[in-house]
């Protein structure tokens, strides 16, 4: 399986985590000195503080997201995935669309998320 295969997967299981609104298991899906870089918020990084962060994001009411991979450029251990995104409310909604950059790491002989960023196509 090649490396934009691999992100594909890996994207599955973010998706199920978010229909799950599954927090707990969020920081399996990144590195271990991962930074997740959320619009109109500081950084965020360490398995429990990500962790917190999508809590937040679920209590919001976010019952989906899709990512939706344009490119993925490989680069040795890492790889830079860039796309756009969708989120949907609890009643399947799209309340959000955007851009995405996710900068990939293999670690462990997994692709995880290393730096995660997103901003909103909405004005």
């Amino acid at each position: 399986m090649g490396v934009a295969e691999e992100i594909h997967e890996a994207n599955k299981r973010f998706q199920e985590a978010i229909r799950a609104a599954d927090a707990n298991s969020m920081p399996s899906l990144y590195t271990s000195d991962a930074k997740v870089l959320p619009p109109g918020a500081d950084a965020v990084s360490g398995g429990d503080a990500i962790e917190r962060y999508w809590q937040s994001f679920f209590d919001l009411g976010i019952a989906g997201a899709q990512p939706k991979t344009e490119e993925v450029i490989p680069i040795g251990e890492y790889a830079l995935e860039t796309g756009q995104y969708s989120v949907f409310g609890q009643d399947g909604s799209e309340i959000d669309r955007g851009k995405i950059m996710v900068l990939w790491k293999n670690e462990g002989g997994a692709w995880k998320m290393h730096r995660d960023t997103w901003n909103s196509s909405l004005p």
